[in-house]
Formats: C-alpha cells, structure tokens, sequence
C-alpha cells in the first residue's frame, strides 16, 4: 500500500499520542510465511470480476467488500488489481490511516493522486485536466505540489464558502476520473475505510453515487467489519450506499476448514499432519492471517507471537481496567460462557456483571450467545488468557470447576462433565482431570461427539501414569482405555493415531491368556493400515481368525469373519464368500440382525466380483435391500451405512447415476446424524460428486466436493474429491486449480498401497494435465510409464478402459514412434480386456472411435466412413447413460472423421459440432468450445488466413468471441448471436462485453467498426 502520509504525518500523529499510523501496515509488511497462493476466495474473485466486467460494458459497479482483520481483504484485492491490471485496466489504489478520530482528510485519494504522478507524471496528469489552472489549483487541495509554487484553490477563493469549494474539488476529481478511463477501464480501490476520515467518506459517496455518468470505472472499498462499532461514522454511509442499485456489498468470512488445510499446504510446500491442521483451525478460526503467522512460528507456537498478540489486544487495551479484569477471568471459559456461570466465577452480581461487560461487548471484543458471551475470536482469548499469572490461570479454572460441579445448569445441557475435565486438567489437577475425562468421554460418546472423545481419552492416558490408582479411579485397565480410544480415533477419522493406540494395547497383552481380545486387535491393526492404505498384512486376519474358534466365542468370531470378508471383498473368490457366508450362519444363530446386515452386505460387495459390477435386479442388489430392510427394522447404522457405499458404487458403476446420487446423499445424511460426517460421510460424498461429474452436473459436484473437503476428511477420502475437481477444472480450462488439486492427491498416494479406483483414476487425470501443459509428447511418455507401473491385468476394467482411451487419445495427438508404440500397447491391452454393462460398452466404443485401427485387421488406414461410424457409435452410447462430456468429445471426433473425407462431408460434420456446442458451453467446457468453434469455422468455410489468426492472437480474442464478433459486425443482436451458436442469450451478452473490453469499444457499433478496419473477417486473398 503506497504511504499517502509521509513521514512528517507520522511524527505529528506519535507526538500528539496517537498509535503510529505506519504499525498495521509494518506489521503486514513484515508477516512471514505468506501462501503463494490465494486460497479460498473463487466465488469473491469471481464477483470482483463480474463487476469488473460490467464496468467494461459500459455499466456502474461498486463493490462493499468487509471482513475482521487478517482475513484477506488486501490480499484479495492485491490479487484482483494484478488480473486487472494484466487485462488492460489502471488500478489506482488509496488506503485510509488511523490518525484518531478525523483521520487524515482526503487522505486515500491524495495517495491515489500521488501514485499517478509517480506513473505519469505531474505534467501529463495536469494536461488531462480541462480549464487546466483552475482545475490544477483545486486539485492541488489534495496533492500541493500540482500547484508548483501556486496558492491551492480557486484565485479568490477566501470569498467563496467551503460548501462550494469542496464542489468544484469534488467535481474536479470526478473529471479527472473520466478522463483517466477514456482510453482505459479505471479501478479506484479505497482500502481500510473503518478509518476514512468525514472528507474522504464524502468523496467517496459522490463519486459512487455519479458513476452512471462516470463510464468505464469500478470502485471497490474495504473496511474492517469488526470494527464497525455502533455508532461508527461509516455505518450509515455503507447503509445509504447499498440501497444504490449498482452497488454490491460483500463480507469476506474465514476460511473453512478444507480451505485453512489448504493455506497451510501453499504455505508448508506439502500437507500437514492432520494434529497440526486441527489445532491451527481450533486457534486461528479460519483467519488466514492468524493462520499464517501460526505457521510461521519455529517451534510451532505453543504461545502466540508478540507481534500477533499486540494486534489482538489492541481493542481490549481500550477498555476500562474493570472490564479488562472480567475478560481476564472469562477467557477461562471453554467457548461460550454463560452469564450466571461467569457472575458466580467474578463474585460480582449479575447487574454488576452487565455494567462491567458492556463496553467488551460494545468494542466487539465479546459477542453475545443466547445466555451469555463469547470472545469474538479464539485468539482474541488465548490472548488474553496468556496475560492471566500462573497462581491466578489455576485458581480461575479451579472456580470455573468448582461451580458447574455445584451446579451443572450454569452450562448447557450434557456439557457439564467436558467443561469440568476442561478446567480441571488446565487447573493442573490431574486426579479430578483424569476423572473427569473419562467420564466427560462416555458423555461425548453417546452425543456422538467422535472428535471430543478422542481428544479426552488420550488425555486419560496423558495422565494415567501421573495418578497411581488411575485404574480404581475409572473402572477400566489401560489396554480397556486403549481399546476405547482406537474406536474413538476410527469414528474421527484419525486412522494413524488409531493405528498407534491398537499397537500399544496389543504389546500390554499375551494371547495365551487373552486371545479374544488379542484377536479383535489385530482385526483393527489390519483394517488401520487398510485405511492408511498401507501394505496390509493377511496374516493379521488369519491370525486373529485362528485364535478365536466357534467354540471360544461366536460373538467374537462373527466379528472377525465380517471383517475378513470386508477385506477387498471386491476381489470375490472362495474364500471371502466363504467367511461372509460363515458370519451370516453365526449371525443368525445368535439372533444378531445387525451382524447378520452385515454378512449380507459384504456377500453383495463379493457377488459383484473383481469388475465391481451388478445389473440392478441382481443378486447384489437383492442382497443389499435385504439388508437395507433388516438394518432399517432394527434401526442398526453400521450395516446402512456400508450397504449405502456399496449401493453407490455398483450403481454408478451400471451407469444408474441419478439414482446413485441420491443414495449416497441419504447416506450422507445418516452419517451427519451419527456424528460422521468427516469420515463416512466424506467418503460418500465421492460417491456422489462422481456421478453428478458424469452427468454433466459440475457446479453441483464441485460444491459438493469442497463442502466435504471443508470438513478435512481422512487423506485416501480427499483423494477422490481432488480428482473429481481436478478433472472438472482442467476440462473448464482452469489449469491452475487442476494443477493444484492433482497435485494434492497425487502426493497423497504417493508411498500407498495400490489400488486400481484411486491410483487409475489419477493417472488419467496426470495424463490429462500433461497434455494441457507440457504437450503430447510428453503425455505420451507418461501414459507409457503408467502402463509399466500398475498391474493393469490384475486391476477392475472399470478403471482400465478410461486408462485405455486418454492414453490411446493423446498418441494420436503425437504421430512419432513413441506414440506408434504406445497405441501396439494399448491395442494388445484393449484385446484382453473385459467388457460388462452399459458404461464399459461405452468406454469400449470411444477407444474404437480413438484408435479405428484396434479394430481393423487390415494394415491399411480405416477409411473417413468407418472413422465416422465408429465415432458415431460412441456418441450413441455415451448418450444412452447420459454422459454430456464425452458425447461431446465423441461429436467432436465425428466431425473431424467427416470432414476428412473432403468437401462431401462438411455438412455431416456442421450437423455434429452444432449438437455438440450447445453440450459444451451448458458445461463451461472451454477448451472444448474453442475446438468446436474453429472446426465450425474450418467446416463452414469461413476459417481465416494465418495472417488474422495472428491479429485475434494480439487482439486476446478467443475462437468464441471472434464467432461472436463476426455476427455482431454482421449486425445480429444477442438474441440472435444465441441462436446461430447455440448458446444462451446470457452468454451471448458476457461474450459481448468482454470482446468490447478487449477492442476498447464502447459500443456494439463501435467494435463493428474496429473488426472492419482491422479487416478481421477478410477473405484471406481479399485485396490482392
């Protein structure tokens, strides 16, 4: 941000004792650990360039952009100004300072005025001006070295009154705006408006409210949504201008928690341990800021940094010391603090509670909750808890103890005992801390609060060896808290510590003398490192199996049998059937209805086979809905919820997307009620997000990606989101998400076990993306080195034949031996692979539409008819399971195949690129839109000389806009334009303005006129 003060304001705003203006901004300068990128803010980005867009097409925008301090407004900004700037625009920026309570007057214009200077210089800034020395004379108001060496103002002015002297500046500076954005757009940013001063503020409101008349400009002002107290100056300003039509005001939350997990990667180089992603997010809120200096920290923060905390306590320095010395008490509290309970703890009563607590509220250090208070940010309280001295931080928590044990009802409902471990443990008491988490454990278990227990029964075995009766004290031996806390760290998804805790039970015990429970360990041991996707260890379940016969214990056995059977059941065989088919006889022995859901579901996932497929009407899915029925009868969840993954799986896997989706959603919504979310129901959340991909539904698959990712699932669980954004992003153009989100997932498999549905699927996404950025020879290269990596012959042909047509696909992008022996491959591949149902079909026939030859046992080329018939045989089955996207693709290929055969076929190839456009531009498939625009333009005749090529190059025109521009110089009206592209009306119009922007038109007429006498649309021989 440029320094609109000098230094000389500086030193007068610190001797009159005011904060030095310069900290906040020395203290953003000097931040360490920022993110490379910019993460978490697309739909803000977007906004800012819709308006952006708007302005350019003649339109007035304002953008209101709030949010608490540190959460990412500047860097927002900075962001935008850059792709502004990058896209032809002047971006004059202006921050406001805090020089007490009138600031500095004008003070962000006069940094613009003098940033423009710097740029321009003084004399052409002047020569902009009409009536250049009375316009230069106000101006000079605002930057006195316009004036050189002139009185400010108007000659006379002494008998003018302020009113109309403050007219002619305001006026003055609305024209010089005006001038500024005639050969460009102009964008005016005014930053930190919670400190404009009464001027500023005035200027502001003039120059937003004139902006129909104001062409080619968009204002944006920032302003610190915290501090915007009651009865602050710029309330009532942004209230009046929000109710102007053209202005837009937005709050920029804190980042979710996929999306701190995400800051955290950009800033660390690679993902974090899930403890540190945790932990980050429970004290940095989302708050990028807070985020990021968290991280900066060597030894990872434990107190928060100085230069952090003075920023956190500025508002609370504020206050009156009565009310510093409540908040002190209260940051005590575990969250939200009850009015009552913090009167009890202060010893004052409620009415002097109220008095003393009001101003914390009324400087939004504290928000009020329905029965109390809280701090408004979690680091606002550790804060100021850290001020708290050692004798006071035990005796503060020990009250807090003592009064919900006196009486729980100061707190929620079921909250009394985690709020007692909370502060007994910080209180230091490790007796009553070991207590209370055991039981505060139970309390979390039956509110299905999976996290909270995990995090109190590892504090149990924290402090185990700290109170010498730890076993009389809660009724259980340590191997029974270990066996306890592995199923609390299976239910939060935190598979590795899981894997910990069942490594040290199994080393505390013998299994001479206890084989059951032995055995059930290492059935969890296996199943640890299968979600780990570790190498996984068949002798664990053969083991545990072998310990714990019929006889011993049919409970047990069941157990075990349905966790063998589960163990990659997809790859059926005798075995597997047979220990599931063992658990359902157990099962219905003992009259156990959940276990025997169970068995039938794993039969179902066995029944499907290697190819994980099922017809519905099967057997699989006749086992399923017997299952689904007796779980449902018995209101049993761990059946539902594994019949509902399989139900979703085999039915994408038969094309039945739709109804797939909304399985898995259900199930989603099952796992939400038992506390799941994170894990079972992120894990679905794939199983949703992929057939909505299919569909065509992208919008609809990303949201609900991100909202699972949100939730920092378990790592294999992101995997699958990540690819299924990456793919869509890279197939909209949007190469830097895809690069970002493939190379997330890839480094989480990276040292995993194989699997076929996430290692296959990444290497088409990596193919993919290598064609779009390095090109075909090197995809090509990379789809050879895939083929020799994985065991295809031992892999599901679901995931094969996608591997099989995006190889096949970029070799013949890359004639050369490299690519002919690429294709040799895949042909043999192809021969070998098995084909079942509808969606394999439809892969099979885009590989022969790919790779006619696979086909063709003759050495000669297939000719244009057989390559248009095959590819129109793939456009039907891809249309028969509904999938847009690769109709589309297959449409393309169609085409290509028709117009081969010569000037005979381009009216073939004209019918299948019109079927194909519409599919493209509903999906926002950009790079698929290009193609099909310039096969329509070669197909049609009317595809221009290298010459014009190179001129829409330079000119930024994309192969869309110049089919755009060539009916808007033809005269045609949006409406029309739609038509003739198959487009939308919509689109037609963001077309417009954006080609408008790009030729610097102001009109529709007036770009007509720019393509005519840039000859765009010229016959190539045209003039000779």
């Amino acid at each position: 941000m440029p320094d609109s003060t000098g230094g000389q304001n500086r030193e007068i705003a610190v001797t009159a004792g005011m904060s030095d203006p310069g900290e906040t901004l020395l203290y953003e300068m000097n931040r360490r650990g920022g993110s490379p990128v910019l993460v978490g803010r697309a739909a803000e980005m977007a906004s800012l360039q819709a308006a952006f867009d708007a302005v350019r097409a003649g339109g007035p925008a304002a953008l209101l952009i709030g949010g608490e301090a540190g959460v990412g407004k500047t860097r927002l900004i900075s962001e935008f100004a850059a792709r502004a700037r990058a896209a032809g625009a002047r971006v004059l920026i202006g921050g406001c300072l805090e020089l007490g309570a009138d600031g500095l007057p004008f003070g962000p214009f006069t940094a613009m005025l003098r940033d423009l200077v710097r740029e321009i210089g003084a004399d052409d800034l002047i020569g902009l001006l009409p009536g250049s020395d009375r316009a230069t004379r106000e101006l000079a108001r605002l930057l006195p070295e316009l004036a050189a060496g002139r009185p400010a103002g108007e000659a006379g002015s002494a008998v003018h009154s302020a009113g109309e002297a403050r007219a002619r500046l305001f006026e003055e500076f609305l024209s010089l705006l005006e001038r500024l954005a005639v050969e460009q757009p102009l964008v005016l940013v005014v930053e930190d408006a919670h400190w404009a001063d009464r001027s500023s503020r005035d200027l502001l409101a003039f120059l937003i409210g004139y902006q129909r008349a104001l062409a080619n400009v968009l204002i944006a002002v920032t302003f610190r949504s915290d501090e915007l107290h009651r009865t602050h100056p710029l309330r009532p300003l942004l209230a009046e201008l929000t109710r102007i039509d053209w202005v837009e005001r937005a709050e920029l939350p804190r980042l979710s928690r996929g999306q701190a997990e995400e800051l955290a990667a950009a800033v660390l180089g690679g993902f974090p341990e899930r403890a540190l992603t945790d932990t980050l997010y429970e004290r940095a809120e989302g708050n990028p800021l807070f985020t990021e200096e968290l991280l900066a920290c060597p030894d990872g923060c434990a107190l928060i940094p100085d230069s952090l905390a003075d920023l956190l306590q500025q508002a609370v320095r504020r206050l009156p010391e009565d009310t510093q010395e409540v908040l002190r008490i209260a940051s005590a509290g575990s969250g939200a603090t009850s009015h009552p309970l913090l009167a009890r703890v202060t010893g004052r009563t409620e009415d002097e509670l109220t008095t003393a607590i009001r101003p914390a509220v009324t400087g939004n250090v504290l928000v009020t909750t329905a029965d109390g208070y809280a701090f408004r940010h979690a680091l606002i309280r550790e804060a100021v808890h850290e001020d708290l001295l050692p004798g006071e931080h035990s005796q503060v928590h020990t009250k807090f103890a003592l009064a919900i044990d006196a009486d729980p009802a100061l707190v929620g409902d079921g909250r009394a005992d985690m709020e007692k471990a909370h502060h007994w443990y910080s209180a230091h008491n490790t007796t009553w801390a070991l207590i209370s988490a055991w039981q505060a454990s139970v309390q979390a278990s039956r509110s299905v609060a999976h996290a909270e227990r995990l995090v109190l029964l590892a504090r149990v075995l924290e402090l185990w060896d700290q109170v010498p009766d730890a076993a009389e004290r809660v009724g259980a031996d340590h191997v029974r808290v270990l066996e306890e806390t592995a199923a609390a760290a299976r239910d939060a998804g935190e598979h590795k510590r899981g894997l910990a805790f069942v490594e040290s039970a199994l080393s505390e015990l013998d299994e001479a003398t206890d084989p059951v429970r032995v055995a059930l360990l290492l059935s969890q041991r296996h199943l640890f490192r299968k979600d780990l996707g570790l190498p996984e260890d068949k002798n664990d379940l053969d083991r545990a199996l072998g310990l714990v016969p019929e006889s011993l214990s049919k409970q047990a056995r069941i157990q075990l049998l349905l966790a063998a059977s589960h163990y990659s059941c997809h790859s059926g065989g005798e075995q597997f059937t047979g220990w599931a088919e063992d658990a359902l006889r157990l099962a219905r022995e003992l009259g156990d209805r959940d276990a025997e859901a169970q068995a039938l579901t794993a039969l179902a996932g066995i029944k499907a086979g290697p190819l994980g497929l099922a017809e519905p009407g099967g057997e699989s899915f006749r086992l399923i809905a017997e299952a689904r029925q007796i779980a449902e009868e018995i209101g049993a969840y761990q059946p539902i919820i594994k019949l509902v993954i399989y139900e979703s799986h085999l039915l994408c896997g038969a094309g039945q997307y739709e109804r797939a989706a909304v399985v898995a959603r259900e199930g989603i919504a099952d796992a939400e009620r038992h506390g799941l979310a994170r894990t079972r129901g992120a894990f679905l959340a794939i199983n949703v997000a992929e057939p909505l991909m299919f569909l065509g539904r992208w919008d609809e698959a990303v949201e609900v990606a991100e909202r699972a990712l949100d939730l920092a699932p378990p790592t294999l669980t992101r995997v699958g989101l990540w690819i299924a954004c990456a793919s869509i992003a890279l197939a909209r153009g949007d190469i830097a998400t895809a690069v970002r989100r493939a190379s997330a997932s890839r480094a989480a498999l990276s040292g995993s076990r194989y699997d076929d549905q996430e290692h296959l699927p990444q290497a088409v996404l990596d193919i993919e993306l290598s064609l779009a950025t390095k090109g075909p020879a090197a995809a090509v290269d990379l789809a050879a080195e895939m083929l020799t990596q994985f065991d295809l012959s031992a892999s599901s042909p679901r995931y094969v034949w996608p591997l099989t047509a995006t190889a096949a696909a970029v070799a013949r992008q890359a004639p050369g031996e490299a690519a002919d022996a690429l294709l040799c491959r895949l042909r043999t591949l192809a021969e070998k692979l098995d084909v079942s149902g509808p969606v394999q079909r439809a892969w099979q026939r885009w590989y022969a539409a790919i790779d006619p030859r696979a086909d063709d046992d003759t050495a000669d080329a297939p000719s244009a008819a057989a390559r248009l018939a095959a590819a129109d045989a793939a456009v039907a089955a891809w249309e028969d399971i509904d999938q847009p996207y690769p109709t589309a693709l297959a449409l393309v290929v169609a085409a290509q195949a028709a117009l081969s055969g010569g000037p005979s076929g381009r009216e073939a190839a004209v019918e299948r690129l019109r079927r194909a456009a519409p599919l493209a531009e509903r999906l926002g498939a950009g790079p698929l839109t290009e193609q099909i625009t310039a096969l329509l333009l070669r197909a049609t005749g009317t595809a221009t000389g290298s010459a014009t090529a190179a001129q829409h190059e330079r000119l930024g025109l994309t192969g869309r806009e110049i089919e755009v521009l060539r009916l808007v110089t033809a005269g045609q009206s949006n409406r029309e334009i739609a038509a003739a592209l198959f487009i939308s009306p919509k689109t037609a119009s963001v077309h417009v303005s954006n080609i408008l922007g790009k030729l610097g038109a102001a009109t529709r007429t007036e770009a007509a006129a720019r393509a005519h006498a840039l000859r765009l649309f010229d016959a190539p021989d045209a003039g000779r």
